[in-house]
């Protein structure tokens, strides 16, 4: 059965999420750090491959106003990367306030981490993403 895998980008750290079989839930998966971690396209590839991964929702960060900051640019060029790489769809998700959220959720666990944030924030971003798909009204994001 196939899945949806979630990302929150970030310049050092990648965030990481993946849906149930039946893309309703969203589970946090880890976080891939630059520099430590190896190839980010090599991490991505073999889940992609063990989890018969049919879709990444990328998120978008967009601004508080809705408005496209400067991480925008570099969030699509790495969707780009994605789709040139690997056989499945790009989704760009709007992931305003999904690291407050995940504050919010890791504010009482001990010993959180950045890590367990950036792979929070990738839960939240997927979870909105599937409950869209799941309401029947249609995503709202974009295909890169």
């Amino acid at each position: 059965m196939s899945c949806y895998l979630g990302l929150d980008y970030g310049l050092r750290r990648i965030g990481i999420a993946v849906s149930d079989p039946a893309k309703s839930l969203a589970f946090a998966l880890g976080t891939h750090v630059e520099g430590r971690d190896g190839s980010i396209l090599t991490h991505l590839g073999g889940l992609i491959t063990e989890r018969t991964v049919t879709g990444l929702v990328l998120g978008l960060p967009l601004t508080a106003d809705g408005r496209e900051g400067e991480m925008v640019e570099r969030v699509r060029k790495f969707a780009g990367r994605l789709e040139r790489e690997f056989e499945v769809e790009v989704i760009l998700w709007d992931e305003r306030f999904s690291s407050a959220e995940a504050d919010r959720w890791l504010k009482n666990s001990r010993g959180s981490r950045k890590e367990d944030r950036d792979a929070v924030a990738a839960q939240i971003i997927l979870q909105s993403y599937l409950d869209s798909l799941n309401a029947g009204a249609g995503p709202q994001g974009e295909q890169s």
